[in-house]
């Protein structure tokens, strides 16, 4: 097998998550974890340039810290209307960003300061998001962060991008 094909493998690999993390990849290859991460990623742009002329492409979940193949979609050919409510979009808004800062899971009592909703307000707007597969709750329900289907439908690098441009356009 070529290297190419051995990526495809990992990066189409199924399960929870979808895809593979740098060091199955630097295991499946055979490369040394000193020098490995430059030539996989050297082979992951190969790839990447490859798979564009077909309409797919390389994609990162930061959550999982794995790489995956997706569609070619650009941000504009996706409508700005969120299939959510105003609501449950600014909850999971607040979910998305507290969690990058604070590494994972995210109480409710932060969810609050920044929605300045009641407690019993937020725990609705949770449930409702964690049954579209938008967050999970820890099994205790006093923690929540992104679920599984927020690195399939948001391009992180996008979504930080304008959030800074509006930020400073404020």
């Amino acid at each position: 097998m070529n290297e190419f094909t051995i990526l495809m493998k990992l990066l189409t690999r199924t399960g929870d998550p979808i895809g593979s993390s740098m060091e199955d990849m630097l295991e499946a290859l055979d490369v040394p974890e000193d020098v490995g991460p430059q030539y996989v990623y050297s082979l992951l742009k190969g790839l990447h340039l490859k798979l564009k002329e077909i309409g797919l492409t390389i994609q990162f979940n930061p959550l999982s810290q794995v790489y995956y193949i997706d569609t070619v979609t650009s941000f504009e050919a996706i409508p700005d209307e969120s299939g959510l409510a105003d609501r449950l979009a600014a909850t999971l808004l607040i979910i998305i960003t507290l969690a990058f800062q604070e590494g994972g899971w995210v109480s409710l009592g932060r969810i609050k300061e920044f929605r300045r909703k009641s407690l019993a307000g937020i725990r609705a707007d949770i449930r409702d998001l964690e049954s579209l597969g938008y967050v999970e709750f820890d099994r205790i329900n006093e923690q929540v962060r992104p679920g599984t289907r927020i690195p399939f439908e948001i391009d992180y690098e996008e979504f930080f991008r304008r959030l800074s441009d509006f930020k400073e356009d404020s």
